[in-house]
């Protein structure tokens, strides 16, 4: 059984590394998983202006959020659409249960849609999960945006680092809590075309 386990993690590692390849001009830091890439607000900049697209997508994710869940399929969707380099930040514990699950989940839909899902969490020196996902939003949200501390957020980034847009959960208040569609169209469309 730990042979089975092992071989996994060899394989979930190898999946993920390879999607980083054309970024290691960041030096990047590996969770203590061993599995992902950490990082902080200079590494999504870095990734960004390192990315071979002209626009990155970064949309914050749980394994534990209803919502990161039910907006995911959009995420991906727009990320295909606009060929968009698409991360998906965690902000769990460093190889907690919560970050392995997250892991394994996101790994399993990649397989299943064939779309490169490029995971990455937050840098575990900024304390614990909430603590350090605030100090990220507060760094990485420009002033013309209301910076809010909930997840399912969209970070559009461009080559230049420049962050064009961070949402927030008043951006989707005229709809459905589980649709992001009507947002998706009104808030970040206009600035990918």
């Amino acid at each position: 059984m730990n042979n089975i386990r092992l071989i996994f993690l060899i394989i979930l590692t190898s999946i993920f590394e390879t999607s980083f390849g054309q970024n290691s001009n960041c030096q990047l830091t590996k969770s203590a998983s061993e599995k992902i890439f950490t990082v902080d607000k200079n590494d999504i900049l870095c990734l960004a202006m390192n990315s071979e697209k002209e626009k990155t997508l970064v949309y914050t994710f749980g394994i534990w959020c209803a919502p990161c869940i039910k907006h995911l399929p959009n995420a991906i969707k727009l990320a295909r659409e606009y060929n968009l380099d698409f991360y998906v930040l965690l902000m769990d514990k460093e190889n907690s249960d919560k970050e392995l699950n997250a892991i394994e989940f996101l790994k399993q839909i990649q397989e299943k849609i064939k779309f490169e899902i490029k995971v990455i969490n937050l840098k575990d020196e900024n304390g614990r999960p909430n603590k350090k996902y605030k100090h990220f939003l507060r760094e990485i949200t420009p002033p013309e945006f209301e910076n809010i501390n909930d997840m399912s957020k969209y970070i559009i980034l461009d080559k230049l680092g420049n962050v064009l847009m961070v949402t927030n959960w008043k951006d989707n208040r005229e709809n459905d809590w589980e649709d992001d569609s009507k947002m998706i169209e009104k808030r970040i469309k206009p600035i990918l075309k």
